[in-house]
């Protein structure tokens, strides 16, 4: 949980604001603990939840990544300012050329993201539940697809049925 709480906002701080912000890179960047087996062995049904779960996590991302380029303007910096100095941050080699007025903007905005945060985790916590999966094994579906190119066209194929239906 801990490890997923950092890479939540890892992400909220870095790949939403460069539009790369979801759930599946949380559960691509953290070490699964299911093994390799379970996550390859994913059923048509535990798949089309994935999917349900995944495409209403999307429309949370999208928003929350609205709110967040929000508040990183409301402290009064441009958004890909912003992005400049995290990366920069979270890079021990690099060296942040920023001015001290925007670290401390910077400062703020990242706390104010941390105070988002539990309402964000705990809302995608509760669309994948409502799908009828557990964190841990929407994350172990998402390491599968990453992994398998045949469970990766399935979920296409489902994604693109479930785009016609909608």
């Amino acid at each position: 949980m801990i490890t997923f709480k950092k890479n939540i906002i890892t992400l909220a701080l870095t790949g939403a604001l460069v539009g790369g912000f979801s759930l599946t890179a949380a559960a691509q960047q953290t070490q699964a603990a299911a093994s390799v087996k379970a996550q390859t062995n994913v059923t048509t049904a535990e798949l089309n939840k994935f999917a349900d779960a995944f495409q209403e996590v999307q429309v949370e991302n999208q928003a929350a990544q609205q709110k967040m380029m929000g508040v990183i303007k409301e402290e009064g910096l441009d958004v890909q300012r912003f992005t400049e100095i995290q990366k920069a941050q979270m890079n021990p080699e690099a060296k942040v050329e920023a001015t001290d007025e925007e670290l401390k903007m910077h400062a703020a905005v990242v706390a104010e993201l941390k105070k988002m945060q539990p309402a964000l985790e705990s809302k995608m916590q509760e669309i994948i539940a409502d799908h009828g999966l557990t964190l841990d094994r929407y994350k172990a579906v998402a390491m599968a697809l990453q992994q398998d190119k045949s469970l990766q066209q399935k979920f296409q194929g489902i994604m693109m049925k479930k785009q016609t239906e909608g």
